[in-house]
């Protein structure tokens, strides 16, 4: 237990965890920008050209 003390005292706090805690998610997708039919229709992905 102090090693974790240890690394989240120099990396910050919840850098490390037990597993027993959980997992909140300070994120979250940008659902916006998402487009409906985002797995079904090809013309939907984005396209990359390279020169």
């Amino acid at each position: 237990m102090q090693a974790l003390d240890g690394i989240n005292q120099r990396d910050g706090s919840d850098a490390l965890f037990v597993a027993t805690q959980g997992i909140t998610h300070k994120w979250a997708m940008r659902r916006e920008l998402l487009t409906p039919q985002y797995t079904t229709n090809w013309r939907h992905l984005p396209r990359i050209c390279c020169y």
